[in-house]
């Protein structure tokens, strides 16, 4: 599971193959600007066809939420069991923090427990770039940004339940961050 990137991007090329009878390499899929956690171009193609049919097979993709799109590219938000795998992985990193301002952010979030990965897109992003900045080695400032804001957008009392829903995400976090560095 080391590569779960690999993993993601080459089920997910073979379910678009499966579905739109069109190849893609797993090496086309980036990162959106916003929304979902991958995208891939489609635009010489009927992106809104191709959406719309994946979303009606995405049983039999176990990566798959929904598929959105937009521009001509094909928008991929992944399940929610997805990222319960993925915490369980970085769960299972060894934990070495160092004390920055991340870690301590993430830890005092740590405290509120190991609550299962919140349904929130935000706080999803958030740890899907923790990995990926994990499997790079390198952690930009705009990642550290969006695991440090994940749980801002809620004001007031929803932001707080959704504080205390993000221990596990948090925990997840910081042993990725540990092990990259």
């Amino acid at each position: 599971m080391e590569d779960l990137y690999g993993q993601v991007t080459e089920t997910l090329a073979a379910f678009v193959e499966k579905v739109t009878g069109i190849p893609l390499a797993p090496g086309a899929f980036r990162l959106p600007r916003e929304g979902g956690q991958l995208s891939v171009p489609f635009v010489r193609h009927d992106a809104k066809g191709a959406a719309a049919a994946l979303n009606g097979a995405k049983a039999a993709c176990p990566f798959v939420k929904h598929v959105k799109e937009k521009g001509g590219w094909l928008i991929f938000c992944l399940s929610d069991a997805f990222f319960e795998e993925l915490m369980a992985f970085a769960q299972a990193l060894p934990l070495m923090p160092k004390g920055t301002y991340l870690e301590n952010r993430m830890g005092i979030l740590a405290r509120k427990g190991t609550a299962p990965c919140p349904r929130e897109e935000r706080v999803q992003n958030a740890l899907w770039r923790a990995y990926l900045c994990y499997r790079k080695g390198g952690w930009t400032a705009e990642a550290e940004r969006q695991m440090l804001t994940m749980t801002h957008l809620p004001e007031g009392q929803k932001r707080l339940d959704l504080e205390n829903r993000c221990g596990g995400v948090a925990l997840a976090i910081l042993h990725l961050k540990g092990a990259s560095q």
